[in-house]
């Protein structure tokens, strides 16, 4: 982001934030967008919960560059998710997991973009 107008945190705006996720040498990227009128520091409880987490990836708006399936609920009522990361040599690495494990493998989170968001039209 070449410039941050601190003024978009006292104003509705769309912010677009890099989320990394890791496991060993294997990474996946998505790019999630997240509106309303919040600071960054604000938004940082999005990422905490598996269930939020896995709602905002599954957005219409959200781009992965990784598989990412809810794979749904075990005979305990926990949740499930499948990711599979890539390494930079292209091999694959498939996770299986409770969804409140997401969140562990989250290694970054980056504010890519900002804009003031048009409320007449919404």
């Amino acid at each position: 982001m070449k410039s941050f107008d601190p003024n978009y945190i006292h104003c509705f705006s769309k912010k677009t934030i890099k989320l990394t996720f890791q496991q060993w040498e294997y990474t996946g990227t998505a790019f999630v967008e997240i509106g309303g009128n919040c600071t960054f520091a604000d938004m940082l409880s999005e990422f905490e919960n598996g269930d939020t987490l896995l709602s905002l990836l599954k957005q219409k708006t959200s781009k992965l560059n990784f598989d990412l399936k809810d794979i749904s609920q075990d005979e305990e009522g926990k949740n499930w998710f499948r990711a599979i990361l890539i390494s930079d040599t292209g091999e694959k690495c498939e996770t299986e997991d409770f969804l409140d494990a997401l969140p562990e493998m989250l290694v970054g989170i980056d504010l890519i973009d900002i804009q003031k968001e048009d409320l007449k039209n919404g």
